[in-house]
């Protein structure tokens, strides 16, 4: 089936948009024409429907070629335009052509016509493509910064080559107690110091990088723990772009310091159980073993009362021994070994 082809016709003779219609339909097409003579039926025509091409008589009583193209273009319509002359300058067929036309044809070698239109519709398809393809990009862009500034976590957006911040969200401001345009004039060694390496001048990321811990200072002096996850993200216009996904961890690890704090104590408790039934049970040996070298009733009393409290020892050595399954569970999956503590633990 023949491609059907919206075509506008600018030309002032009949005859000569007929012969334009017939040359279109031998070269395949089935053409849908309007024709127009002026600027008044240009508008008209243009504000009426969308055309796929325009054909352009060069000359016109009161009207145009150039006159044409500078009307179409202004209105920011990007529909083809062909100029179709039968006498046209070089000179004057290349200023219509950077004015905004796609081609020029002369009246007398129509054949060329059709060559020219294609050329014309698929140039002008691929800019269409372009422009969706920007416009698919943009939008992601702005879906991606609009996320960016929600996010609950921190995120800076810098250049790896000079660690320029290209981008940041409203948490980071809160976490480090700066403006936008304080964070915006700032580098991220300045925001996150010693956290990303360097290599021969720009900020450099391993692969397979984990998360960064570290100790930074905020505007107003305060000591903080941040977490730091970076990774590339190239950019629009920032090829060399990466990321850093930042949270402050200060009141986690507060968290773990006192948690470490307490299994400590937990071990040590557990040690001085077994010291405290070692000591109690020592001296009752004692006291049993003068109790046998007499039989006085008070001495019975004495020994009796020894054997309850043993009896209690043996409870506390029973329950050192559940105690004792409980330290090596927190030293099994906490990593707390007997007396043990990392550095930031204070005596």
């Amino acid at each position: 089936m023949e491609p059907a082809l919206r075509v506008l016709i600018a030309e002032d003779t009949e005859d000569d948009a007929l012969l334009l219609i017939r040359a279109l339909k031998k070269g395949g097409y089935t053409p849908d024409t309007v024709r127009i003579w002026n600027a008044e039926t240009l508008s008209e025509a243009l504000s009426g429907r969308e055309w796929d091409i325009i054909l352009s008589d060069y000359h016109m009583p009161g009207f145009g070629g150039e006159q044409l193209i500078r009307i179409v273009r202004d209105q920011g319509i990007e529909t083809p335009i062909i100029i179709v002359s039968g006498a046209i300058g070089e000179e004057a067929a290349v200023e219509l052509v950077k004015s905004g036309a796609e081609d020029y044809v002369m009246k007398d070698n129509l054949i060329r016509l059709i060559p020219s239109i294609s050329r014309a519709l698929k140039e002008a398809d691929d800019r269409k493509e372009r422009r969706r393809a920007e416009e698919a990009r943009r939008e992601s862009e702005e879906r991606y910064r609009s996320l960016i500034l929600q996010i609950s976590e921190g995120i800076i957006i810098f250049d790896q080559r000079t660690g320029a911040i290209i981008e940041s969200n409203e948490k980071i401001s809160e976490i480090f107690g700066y403006t936008e345009e304080e964070m915006h004039s700032m580098t991220i060694d300045e925001v996150i110091p010693g956290c990303i390496g360097r290599d021969g001048g720009r900020f450099a990321i391993p692969e397979n990088v984990g998360l960064i811990e570290g100790t930074i200072h905020r505007k107003d002096g305060d000591e903080i723990e941040i977490e730091v996850s970076i990774s590339p993200l190239p950019l629009k216009g920032h090829p060399d772009a990466a990321s850093a996904v930042i949270r402050d961890i200060t009141e986690k690890k507060d968290a773990e310091r006192i948690r470490m704090q307490a299994f400590i104590q937990i071990d040590r408790n557990i040690e001085q159980f077994a010291i405290l039934a070692d000591n109690i049970r020592n001296p009752l040996q004692v006291i049993v073993g003068y109790s046998a070298l007499s039989d006085d009733e008070i001495t019975t009393e004495i020994v009796e009362q020894v054997y309850r409290i043993n009896e209690i020892i043996k409870q506390l050595d029973q329950g050192w021994i559940d105690s004792e399954n409980v330290r090596r569970f927190l030293r099994r999956n906490y990593n707390i070994g007997s007396f043990e503590k990392p550095d930031y633990i204070t005596q």
